[in-house]
């Protein structure tokens, strides 16, 4: 009875049997999967059209799920299905169809999407860490913590965890600079006077008026991301032409050869991070654990440099880190321990480590 509801309302929802509904109701062969993720990769309005529908299956799945879903018995079903002695094979996205059992809310953006809310204490909003003297301004959210805050000009920025901004104290008075190391998100307001200039690690300075746009730029990456959502802006790198950028368009700076790609995207999933959702676009393994760790406060150590190989395409919202851990265990070849510390001295709290092995 709770299976058939569940079917009833997703077909509620999603009238054409297309691909997109066939994958996100477990439907779908292995042929008509490799056309999916074709026609996914072909234009940018197909991948919003099952990132939307992606989210529509979400929703409906956490309002079945009180009467429907029992996780712990939920990650045993799955993992019964998956470990069906099948060899893993590499240099390749990991995929999982959700046809493995219906009772487990498990939606993906080709891969994974999991919507656990209730077991959620991950990437909160919280109170940044501000410095102020008479020179500048400088902000910081921690690993593990976002914020939302007001410029002077009253610009909005929606910093991610572990980023940092700094801005002069005179900001707004003659010129709008500032300085960004990690990730963020601007809600620009408007001055085309004195247009807002957001200076990247030495590397770019990304030139902008009044528009919405985000900016992934980590020290431990090696590359610079400037999504546009509204408006325009440019983008100058030292050595090279200025960039305009039109909404819709991604501009990737390479730091290790000073190469840079300009690239059509959809935008939410690179601002899904503002609502929580972590997104992974074929993401190589060693970089999605980069991310997770920024999230949820972590570190990981990867014992074997096979898993490397591995690349994801996923979508993960309101889980803890253990629910994310035992999805990636229930897909990959893989198996991981997760060891809380305290230093031996003065008991000192210090982050939890994963460590990750093949399995």
């Amino acid at each position: 009875m709770c299976d058939n509801r569940m079917k009833n309302l997703i077909e509620d929802q999603l009238n054409e049997r297309s691909f997109v509904s066939k994958f996100l109701a477990g439907e779908i062969s292995d042929n008509e999967l490799d056309l999916f993720k074709n026609w996914l990769a072909e234009r940018r309005d197909n991948r919003k059209e099952f990132d939307e529908e992606n989210e529509i299956w979400q929703k409906i799945n956490l309002q079945a799920k009180d009467d429907c879903f029992n996780a712990e018995k939920g990650w045993k079903n799955v993992s019964d299905k998956l470990s069906d002695g099948k060899t893993h094979s590499y240099n390749q996205i990991v995929v999982l169809k959700k046809g493995v059992f219906w009772s487990m809310t498990v939606a993906a953006s080709v891969a994974i999407l999991i919507a656990f809310g209730s077991f959620f204490y991950g990437t909160m909003k919280k109170k940044p860490t501000f410095v102020v003297n008479s020179a500048y301004t400088m902000v910081q959210t921690r690993e593990g913590e976002r914020a939302t805050i007001t410029l002077p000009d009253s610009t909005r920025v929606t910093m991610n965890s572990g980023s940092t901004i700094r801005y002069s104290s005179d900001f707004n008075v003659n010129d709008r600079e500032i300085w960004l190391l990690g990730e963020a998100y601007f809600d620009v307001a408007n001055n085309s006077d004195k247009p807002l200039q957001v200076h990247l690690i030495n590397k770019l300075t990304v030139v902008a008026t009044g528009t919405k746009f985000n900016i992934f730029a980590h020290n431990a990456e090696n590359r610079i991301e400037t999504s546009l959502e509204e408006g325009s802006i440019q983008v100058e790198i030292p050595g090279k032409d200025i960039i305009y950028v039109t909404p819709g368009q991604q501009v990737v700076y390479f730091k290790n050869n000073n190469t840079v790609m300009v690239k059509d995207v959809t935008v939410e999933s690179f601002i899904s991070w503002k609502e929580n959702k972590l997104r992974f676009n074929d993401t190589p393994f060693e970089e999605a654990l980069r991310n997770i760790a920024r999230r949820y406060n972590v570190t990981f150590e990867i014992q074997d440099t096979r898993l490397l190989e591995l690349k994801y395409t996923a979508t993960f919202i309101d889980e803890s880190i253990e629910d994310v851990m035992q999805m990636l265990k229930s897909v990959s070849p893989m198996r991981y321990t997760i060891i809380n510390r305290t230093t031996v001295s003065d008991k000192t709290y210090l982050k939890p480590k994963i460590i990750v092995t093949h399995n």
